[in-house]
């Protein structure tokens, strides 16, 4: 946030510093530090009132569905009440009513598309603009008809108050959906746990985190992503007002807190949340298909503090991702252990100095042939990031700050150059053994033009053959990047490297793109993998997929296989491949191809995970 110019107002009289005197001169961070925007808001209105000695000062915020009012039981102003309520109507039903200039001492009639107060009164009306230039609302000062004129002084100091207003704004509102922020958003759980009546009485807190935004900005753009969030906060202020209070939490993340609710309730509110935002008709260029996955937790006096609340909803929230997402999920305890390894993350600056440190490791995961021995070893290329201390940092720990800060193309490239330089290091094994690496490619490196050079570049130089290599995107990726991906994917296939279409049945999922799609291999979602051999529809769509890939002579592969139950029933079926902790753990890439070609007889550790 910029810093604010304050106005310095010099008094004319030696006579003590008054509120509004103290307000005007407070700094950025003393405004932030006022606990609570209605607490703030009321400070403002409140030395207006008293400073000034005025009947009535009131702060009108429409968008926000903030009125905050002080009254002067000194100066009585008749119908005050009536003088409000037509300020708050003329600044909702009226877009397009401009107050781009203050009006000071007119009595005059209301005139068309000007907002002046019907009552008869002396009055200071000041704009409260947004950082664009939008009308945000109106500071008004009101006087009886026959109270002296406001001087000049008045009004500077009128003026001089409203980037406090300002201020107060944007340090408990999000910027691009109007919501509260995160900040704001805890001292409204401070305030719930604090007036609670009782013990036994609880509200449920919700944790929202919408699921495509990734996908959708590497094939759309961030300007796509922001058209959707502010859609979302919509239909989120339409559908929780009376009921609940609604937060923008995080870049992708909303959050809800449902006054004296008890948690089966919220559960059943979050799951009319998901139905809604499922539904939304979100346009960009094309519809973008909105999917949430929503945690639920209680908010208690008697057990909680509002950081135990939140990190519950938020567990709760990664509980309902992890079963495959737009699902909705309560917490429970036993839902803790899912915070090992999610909370730590790592920022840009320490994803840039790994990059130049060379601080990443390549993992891999062995993808195993279902029907019969194959004749080509097959591994998912992982990446992880070794920090400073020594410790090993995940994807989900780093992969989605480098994708917002637009990092991935150049981790992608790593992760190619390194991989053929590791298969450059056995090439005379790879002459009498066939091996298959799979490396995974973002939406943002398959939007990259340089791209397709470096990887012929790299080919080239390393002289791996590329039937070694098999690239891996997404479905979601591919269908938003269509023409990029056909022209990318046919001229590296026509060098003899394959394709895989990953997390099939998770995204857009139509079959008629896979026509166009010149693929070699497809990855079926784990979200039906996991419940194969258990749910009856399951395994319908994990066979339907299987047997409609093989009609299109693709090879499949099964995500997530974690038991020996689901590795049974996928041979059963048909699939060709699985892969998952039931077959193979990850482990460092070099010393899983160390034990493939007999350069060591057995390898301690090498699925650490």
């Amino acid at each position: 946030m910029k810093s604010r110019k304050i106005t310095k107002i010099q008094p004319t009289s030696r006579r003590q510093s008054s509120p509004l005197l103290d307000l005007i001169c407070k700094t950025d961070e003393q405004i932030r530090q006022i606990r609570g925007v209605g607490n703030a808001l009321q400070e403002v209105v409140d030395a207006c009132t008293e400073h000034l000695d005025v009947a009535l000062a009131v702060l009108i915020l429409p968008g926000k569905g903030i009125t905050v009012r002080r009254d002067n039981p000194k100066k009585t102003l008749t119908n005050a009440g009536k003088l409000v309520s037509e300020l708050e109507h003329d600044l909702t039903v009226s877009s397009k009513i401009t107050c781009s200039e203050i009006t000071i001492n007119d009595v005059s009639p209301l005139r068309a598309q000007d907002i002046r107060p019907r009552i008869p009164c002396k009055s200071i009306i000041t704009p409260i603009s947004t950082n664009d230039g939008e009308l945000e609302g109106l500071l008004v000062i009101a006087n009886r008809p026959d109270a002296p004129d406001f001087t000049k002084r008045q009004l500077s100091l009128v003026q001089a108050v409203v980037p406090n207003v300002a201020d107060i704004l944007d340090a408990r509102f999000d910027q691009l959906t109007g919501l509260i922020n995160r900040k704001e958003f805890e001292t409204l759980l401070e305030d719930a746990l604090s007036s609670k009546p009782n013990k036994h009485t609880h509200h449920c807190i919700l944790h929202l985190n919408l699921d495509s935004m990734r996908a959708v900005d590497e094939s759309l753009g961030r300007d796509a992503c922001n058209a959707a969030i502010r859609q979302v906060a919509q239909y989120l202020s339409g559908i929780l007002k009376g009921t609940g209070s609604v937060a923008r939490i995080g870049e992708d993340d909303f959050g809800v807190l449902i006054d004296n609710c008890p948690l089966d309730r919220g559960w059943i509110v979050g799951h009319d949340i998901r139905r809604g935002i499922t539904d939304l008709n979100v346009i960009w260029k094309r519809p973008i298909k909105m999917t949430v996955s929503i945690g639920v937790a209680r908010l208690a006096s008697d057990s909680q503090t509002v950081e135990s609340a939140l990190a519950a909803a938020k567990i709760a929230c990664i509980v309902a991702k992890d079963r495959g997402r737009d699902q909705v999920a309560l917490y429970r305890q036993n839902n803790a252990i899912h915070l090992h390894g999610k909370e730590r993350t790592l920022g840009v600056e320490a994803i840039q100095q790994a990059l130049r440190c060379d601080r990443f490791e390549l993992y891999g995961q062995r993808i195993e042939p279902l029907q019969g021995k194959g004749r080509t070893s097959h591994f998912e290329v992982l990446i992880r990031v070794i920090d400073e201390k020594g410790q090993v940092a995940t994807p989900d720990e780093f992969i989605p700050h480098a994708e917002h800060s637009r990092l991935m193309p150049e981790i992608d490239r790593w992760v190619v150059s390194h991989s053929l330089d590791l298969l450059a290091g056995y090439r005379t094994d790879i002459a009498q053994k066939k091996i298959l690496l799979s490396i995974n490619l973002s939406g943002q490196t398959l939007c990259d033009n340089g791209f397709l050079g470096f990887v012929l570049e790299e080919l080239s130089r390393t002289g791996i053959p590329a039937r070694a290599i098999c690239f891996e995107v997404t479905e979601t990726t591919a269908i938003l990047n269509m023409p990029q991906a056909i022209d990318f994917m046919t001229t590296l296939r026509n060098k003899g490297l394959r394709f895989s279409l990953d997390d099939f049945g998770s995204g857009l999922s139509s079959f008629s793109y896979l026509k166009k799609l010149p693929i070699d291999f497809l990855k079926i979602d784990g979200q039906f993998v996991r419940e194969v051999a258990e749910d009856p529809v399951s395994n319908a769509i994990v066979a339907a997929i299987n047997q409609m890939s093989h009609a299109m002579g693709l090879k499949t592969i099964a995500e997530f296989v974690e038991s020996k139950a689901v590795k049974t029933q996928l041979k059963s079926i048909g699939v060709d491949f699985g892969q998952g902790f039931g077959i193979s753990k990850p482990g460092p890439l070099a010393r899983q191809l160390d034990l493939l070609f007999g350069r060591i007889s057995h390898v301690r550790n090498v699925e650490r995970s």
